[in-house]
């Protein structure tokens, strides 16, 4: 009878999906990972000895958030194999949890006395199992590092090229162009808002709604700083560094950040009926709470955060922490698209920009090039991929992921009641401030983008009159 787990990994390219099986007559691995070729597959018969190995990540208490994909440990499962197709078996095991003892239990039980136990030290495992490989050999690991650093100068070289009036002049005319347009939009949209009466959620006709109503979920969360119920929540740690040594002169940079609930929808409700907000594409007007250290009184919840994250509150440096939430119960102000979800569109074919740019969005390009890549040059890309992942997300790596804009509408009932972005430009705005209140704040957003958008024009101007 065979055994099947099926997980998934996180790594610098992205999720990776691995599956064990297990048989009575071997051991059989599938994996995506660009690394792991096409699998494996080992006999029980074939096996000299088992173990699994771990070795410690990085990070930890006191430090900046590193990437999602930088464990705090990470193991392997380790075969020694008398066959001559291959000196050994080793691949990544699950996360701590019920797969990853199921899969452990179910080789130790095939193994028995060639079982050399759990959680050896990766260098013991393979000095003990004698798996160490010179494909990994010290040269080989220098000129990796040495390519990396290639890498990263043509990469400096490149983004210095880009910044000469023959890439900025076109780049500035689409960029201040497209965010000159988003600013009208905006100011469009509040515009229409304002001019907008709201309707009772279940009485409101099909098409352009202004709905005013109190959040609702199957599933709240408690907020990690205030505690209070949420549909969804999102909180940031940051600390004051100064740059010149005075407290004058410096900025805040984030170090830790957390999430709970899911930003795909939320639900609204009256005395009348009950509708669901799907949040693609959605303006999001939310009130961000902010506490600071030395002005603030912090919640016992958040104090509580801070001390697990290795940054006390009162342990001397300036600290300030935010907390964005939909409350459970709190009224949203909505402008937008209602339908019922049998009529909203599976999806909607996304032009080429589009596409793009929620590939930049998720990452989703990374493992494509890294797949397409020459084999040899593979591993370089993924350590140069790392590296900068790394040092671009130090402190905000463990924020909520982003989604992508080209997403499917929740599952839900033909006949439920949903609230979308539309067809072509129309309004979608989701705030839990008051009416008024939602739209300062979206003209206010407005008038920055406008902003931004003359000011890269008129920088455009400037270049092609000199």
């Amino acid at each position: 009878m065979a055994q099947r787990w099926t997980f998934t990994v996180q790594t610098p390219l992205g999720e990776t999906h691995s599956t064990y099986t297990v048989t009575d007559d071997a051991l059989h691995y599938e994996s995506d990972d660009p690394f792991a070729g096409d699998g494996a597959t080992v006999s029980w018969r074939t096996v000299q000895e088992g173990s699994t190995a771990t070795m410690q990540g990085m990070g930890g208490r006191g430090g900046p958030d590193l990437p999602t994909w930088v464990p705090s440990q990470m193991e392997w499962l380790v075969l020694t194999r008398t066959d001559d197709v291959e000196t050994s078996f080793m691949r990544r095991l699950p996360p701590p949890g019920a797969d990853r003892n199921a899969i452990v239990t179910a080789v130790r039980d095939r193994l028995g006395t060639r079982w050399l136990g759990e959680g050896l030290p990766l260098k013991e495992a393979q000095l003990r199992m004698d798996t160490q490989s010179t494909e990994w050999s010290g040269l080989k690991i220098a000129g990796i590092v040495v390519a990396v650093l290639c890498m990263l100068v043509l990469a400096i070289l490149l983004f210095a090229l880009l910044l000469t009036p023959f890439v900025l002049v076109p780049a500035g005319l689409v960029g201040g162009g497209w965010l000159l347009r988003r600013g009208l939009r905006m100011l469009g949209d509040a515009k229409a808002a304002a001019s907008m009466a709201a309707a009772k959620v279940g009485r409101a006709r099909v098409g352009l709604v202004h709905l005013e109503a109190p959040a609702e979920t199957a599933t709240p969360t408690r907020a990690a700083v205030t505690g209070r119920a949420c549909a969804w929540w999102d909180v940031a740690a940051w600390v004051w560094y100064e740059s010149d040594g005075s407290d004058d002169s410096g900025g805040w940079r984030r170090v830790a950040s957390r999430h709970g609930g899911s930003v795909e929808s939320v639900d609204i409700a009256d005395d009348t009926g009950s509708a669901t907000v799907w949040l693609n594409g959605a303006e999001l007007l939310l009130d961000l709470k902010s506490w600071e250290s030395d002005k603030d009184v912090l919640p016992p919840r958040g104090m509580a955060l801070l001390d697990a994250l290795g940054f006390p509150w009162q342990g001397g440096q300036r600290l300030r922490v935010t907390e964005e939430c939909v409350e459970v119960g709190a009224t949203l102000y909505v402008i937008g698209t209602l339908d019922l979800r049998r009529n909203v569109p599976e999806s909607m074919e996304p032009g080429l920009l589009e596409r793009i740019v929620d590939a930049l969005r998720t990452g989703a390009w990374r493992r494509k090039v890294v797949a397409a890549a020459p084999r040899p040059l593979r591993i370089v890309l993924a350590v140069f991929i790392g590296y900068v992942d790394m040092l671009v997300g130090l402190g905000s790596a463990r924020m909520r992921p982003r989604s992508s804009r080209i997403a499917a509408p929740p599952a839900l009932p033909p006949d439920t009641r949903v609230v979308w972005k539309g067809r072509g430009d129309r309004p979608f705005i989701v705030s839990d401030r008051p009416e008024q209140g939602a739209l300062a704040a979206l003209r206010k957003r407005a008038w920055v983008t406008c902003g931004i958008g003359v000011a890269i024009l008129c920088f455009v101007l400037y270049e092609l009159l000199s």
